[in-house]
């Protein structure tokens, strides 16, 4: 116990506390501007935390995923136009109370939502993590092999509209995985003669590409005038603060919107959307006042961001005690962790535990954090809203080809950026989804690495998957899940 208070007394340091709130800030700020998301801030920022050490990398990239959840919410209620998806159902009743002049008091109602969804998951997330890390350590490599395969079985089938797109794209992230050398016998694979990938694909670069090169692709697709136009936003200038009573009112709605987001958070391949239009869905059926909801509802507010933003700290749960991220941004937080030394999975606890409980202290922190700057800065966020788009995409392909040249101080990185960003554009068009890809290519050297160290000792026996009872389960439930997946919804799009 006496290590545990040494670790988290060493982790409050002014600068890592700067960090969380740089990170924080930088999360909001980005989550303010429609069509960003917290992946893409999330990507082009890695590289940084590479100068960092783990305890002020980690929590900075963690600030930033907390606070573009929240600041998705200030384009929803000021233009209707939400910021990331997850703030979709936010919009529903943050507008038209913005029209009648409660502009401010409704993204103050997001802020304490979204605060306390947080807390309550970052809780779940400190309490579980260990427990079930533990219980990762009693599984051999037949069974990790067999739980990856259900992750990534889980992913693919549930996002985006097809069923068939999600399993494409995480054979493509599996093809991309396997660039490099083999594992066992070190001889190259699918390298073409490319020096700078035979020791595989560099994660960064990739991530840059997908993610942050496409998204300046699609902005650059809009008409001259549309990128210069800024957007028309209500005035928070004159309006309320939010009631406390108003607040204590919901209260049973926060806490309810928070397990929902917390629980559906930890399923791999769900995310904050699924979290939030399902907490929405059963407030407004549980409420008094129905008839409310999409007319200007603080507790439909209430409910979607708090669920929304629960979801920060539940996905990663799965990510840290099994290695298998459940989200796009669990995927590049997970690269991160790996970049910082600290490999997700069972044995992170037992041998990095001082560093991971100093990282669950700031990411704690990072909620009054996001509540302090919230309070002050929201006339700022509101104002970045109006940022013309014509300014946003050459400073965000800046920050591109410089931090995939940072990586490893390569050109040829920020050409793979590149190159990643025609494929991720390309996949956008496409609607394919690029979270099974993402996640696919993150797991597959694992899981690769697992399954020949099943085969080895089974003799080369592929029958060992289902001899053994725990991966037998898992496969069993990767088969039904991915059954119900296409019973559900059709191969082609909706």
């Amino acid at each position: 116990m006496e290590q545990v208070f040494n670790a988290i007394w060493a982790a409050i340091t002014l600068q890592a506390l700067v960090m969380v709130s740089l990170g924080v800030f930088a999360g909001i700020t980005v989550g303010a501007i429609p069509g960003l998301t917290s992946v893409m801030a999330i990507a082009v920022l890695v590289p940084f935390s590479f100068f960092m050490t783990p305890i002020n990398g980690i929590p900075f990239l963690l600030g930033i995923h907390k606070g573009a959840l929240f600041g998705g919410s200030i384009p929803s209620v000021l233009i209707n136009t939400p910021g990331t998806a997850a703030a979709a159902a936010t919009s529903f009743d943050g507008y038209p109370l913005a029209q009648k002049g409660e502009a401010k008091s409704a993204i103050q109602m997001a802020l304490y939502s979204s605060t306390l969804g947080d807390s309550f998951s970052d809780i779940v997330l400190i309490v579980a993590a260990f427990p079930l890390a533990a219980v990762a350590l009693l599984f051999g490599p037949t069974e990790f092999f067999a739980l990856m395969v259900m992750g990534l079985t889980i992913i693919s089938a549930v996002t985006g509209s097809s069923v068939l797109k999600g399993l494409l794209s995480m054979l493509i992230g599996i093809l991309i995985g396997l660039i490099g050398q083999d594992i066992i016998s070190g001889a190259e694979r699918f390298t073409f003669g490319i020096g700078n990938i035979m020791d595989g694909v560099g994660t960064v670069p990739m991530l840059i590409g997908l993610f942050a090169v496409s998204e300046v692709l699609i902005q650059s697709e809009k008409k001259l005038s549309e990128l210069s136009t800024p957007p028309e936003t209500a005035h928070l200038k004159g309006g309320r603060s939010l009631d406390l009573k108003e607040l204590v009112n919901v209260k049973w709605t926060i806490m309810r919107s928070s397990f929902i987001g917390t629980a559906v958070g930890a399923i791999p391949g769900t995310g904050a959307a699924i979290a939030t239009f399902i907490s929405y869905a059963l407030a407004k059926r549980g409420a008094k006042r129905p008839e409310e909801f999409g007319k200007g509802s603080y507790e439909g507010i209430a409910a979607a961001e708090a669920a929304n933003s629960a979801v920060a700290g539940a996905d990663l749960i799965p990510t840290l005690a099994f290695g298998i991220p459940g989200s796009a941004s669990a995927a590049i937080l997970m690269g991160a962790f790996m970049a910082q030394g600290l490999r997700p999975g069972p044995n992170l606890f037992q041998e990095h535990a001082a560093t991971m409980y100093g990282i669950f202290t700031l990411l704690l922190l990072g909620n009054p954090i996001m509540l302090l700057q919230g309070k002050l800065l929201t006339p700022l966020f509101a104002r970045i809203v109006t940022i013309r788009q014509s300014l946003l995409v050459p400073i965000i392909l800046l920050f591109c080809v410089v931090g995939g040249f940072i990586y490893q101080n390569s050109i040829e990185d920020v050409k793979l950026a590149l190159f990643f960003g025609l494929v991720g554009y390309g996949l956008r068009k496409l609607n394919f989804p690029l979270a099974p890809l993402v996640i696919a290519y993150i797991l597959t050297a694992s899981a690769e690495e697992s399954m020949k160290q099943a085969l080895v000792l089974s003799d080369g026996d592929f029958f060992v998957f289902l001899t053994r009872p725990i991966s037998a389960f898992f496969i069993f439930l990767s088969v039904a899940l991915l059954g119900m997946a296409v019973w559900k919804r059709p191969w082609a799009d909706n």
